[in-house]
C-alpha cells in the first residue's frame, strides 16, 4: 500500500558509502538500519585507507577487521566481568 513503511524483515537495497567507494547492499533491517551498520565499517576501514594508501583494499580490510574484532573481544571481555560483578550482587 503506498505511503506505508517497508516491513523491517523485506529485503531492501540500499546505497552506502564506505572509504569513499559507493555499494549497493541488499539485507533485512530496514534502510537506516543498513547505512547504521555502514557507517560502523567506514569508522573502522576509513582510518586504515588513510592511513595506507597504497595497501590493496582486502588487507586494508583485514586490518580493519581485526581493529573491529579486537574491539568486540574487549566488549564481551567487559560484559563478562560486569556479569559477573551482578552475579555477586545478586547473592
Amino acid at each position: 500500500m503506498p505511503g506505508q513503511p517497508e516491513p523491517k524483515n523485506q529485503i531492501q537495497s540500499v546505497r552506502i558509502r564506505i572509504a569513499g567507494d559507493e555499494y549497493c547492499i541488499r539485507g533485512k533491517g530496514g534502510p537506516e538500519y543498513i547505512r547504521k551498520l555502514a557507517q560502523v565499517v567506514d569508522d573502522y576501514l576509513s582510518p586504515v585507507v588513510q592511513q595506507y594508501p597504497n595497501l590493496p583494499r582486502n588487507w586494508a580490510s583485514i586490518l580493519a577487521l581485526m581493529n573491529m574484532a579486537d574491539e568486540l573481544e574487549r566488549q564481551k571481555q567487559e560484559n563478562r566481568e560486569l556479569m559477573e560483578l551482578v552475579a555477586e550482587v545478586e547473592k
